[in-house]
């Protein structure tokens, strides 16, 4: 609807009336979107710092793998002759 078919026939007051409630509707239209926006990258913000958590204990488990792998097995023979460590 453009405003030459609204101005046809209708008042001052009639046609400032349309064009605040279209203005209205376009900041309502914008703050909707920027809340979304927002929304989505607090969300991607996230998504990043979990990824990075995830890498972070990956590299942390291979350390400590690599620090501990061979005394496991001695631990594991303690364990078993019924001595604790």
């Amino acid at each position: 609807e453009t405003m030459t078919n609204v101005n046809q026939g209708m008042s001052v007051e009639e046609i400032e009336q349309v064009v605040a409630q279209r203005m209205a509707n376009a900041i309502e239209a914008i703050a909707i979107y920027e809340t979304k926006t927002n929304l989505a990258h607090k969300s991607m913000s996230q998504t990043e710092q979990q990824e990075e958590k995830v890498a972070e204990n990956a590299r942390n488990k291979k350390k400590w793998e690599g620090n501990h792998n061979g005394s496991l097995t001695t631990s594991a023979n303690f364990t078993i002759m019924g001595c604790a460590l």
